[in-house]
């Protein structure tokens, strides 16, 4: 009887009352990582490291990971540079990685992890909610401009003899796919182990990564995709409509 109007009374506040199953685990990315990356001195690839946020996560649940950061726009990387250049095994690199080696310029936002090598559009509910955010009008957002440059990721490994990386994650707004063709063949000869890449579902930018592209370049070796973290989960809140992706390789993982 007392669960019964307890049920009731949290039905008429909006909330639903169910029994607790200990075998469903809601398990985070970096529980994931924590628990399947077991290995010391696992090898780590940032890319689009901005000022380091993602260091500081894998120094905290990993065991003495090796961490080589690419991050192209030189205010961001600046930042970063006075937190980790101490630390020997973090690699700091001022630069991107994409598909062929070259310069591009990169569109620098007033929030710097927002920046990209496409342009912004106008006029988006997202848009308007940053621009507020940060005092300024939509097309001041996104008014800085610098010319950066760009290799492989399969140059830069042949270049230090690295023929494994632990975890690639990826976050490069919309710049994710071309990441994943300049590493062409770390994925066919099966030299990545896990893969955590942005996909965004809404039209911040002319162009972005969506998961189709993903799933078309890693199923077909070896990959599986394995979980999602959803940055926000529709389209219609003004939000960044995004999430994260998670693939492992079966070479690596029985799954």
């Amino acid at each position: 009887m007392i669960k019964k109007n307890i049920k009731k009374l949290l039905n008429a506040l909006g909330f639903d009352l169910i029994r607790y199953d200990k075998e469903i685990q809601n398990l985070s990315f970096d529980q994931i990582i924590k628990k399947k990356l077991i290995k010391r001195n696992p090898i780590i690839f940032d890319v689009g490291a901005n000022e380091g946020q993602s260091i500081k996560k894998y120094l905290n649940i990993l065991k003495n990971p090796i961490i080589h950061s690419f991050e192209p726009v030189s205010s961001a990387f600046n930042i970063m540079s006075e937190r980790f250049s101490g630390n020997k095994k973090i690699y700091l690199n001022n630069f991107a990685l994409g598909k062929k080696k070259e310069k591009k310029i990169i569109n620098i936002t007033k929030k710097t992890e927002n920046s990209s090598f496409y342009k912004i559009n106008q006029n988006t509910d997202w848009l308007k909610k940053r621009s507020k955010q940060y005092r300024t009008d939509q097309k001041n957002y996104s008014k800085e401009k610098e010319l950066v440059s760009l290799i492989t990721l399969d140059q830069y490994c042949k270049k230090r003899n690295i023929d494994r990386i632990d975890l690639l994650k990826i976050d490069t707004q919309g710049h994710e796919l071309e990441v994943l063709h300049g590493a062409k063949t770390l994925i066919q000869q099966n030299k990545i182990g896990i893969i955590i890449s942005e996909v965004m579902f809404d039209n911040v930018y002319d162009k972005q990564t969506n998961i189709y592209d993903i799933e078309k370049k890693l199923l077909k070796y070896n990959f599986r995709f394995v979980g999602i973290n959803l940055m926000n989960n529709n389209l219609f809140s003004g939000l960044l409509f995004a999430a994260d992706v998670m693939y492992f390789n079966k070479k690596y993982y029985n799954i």
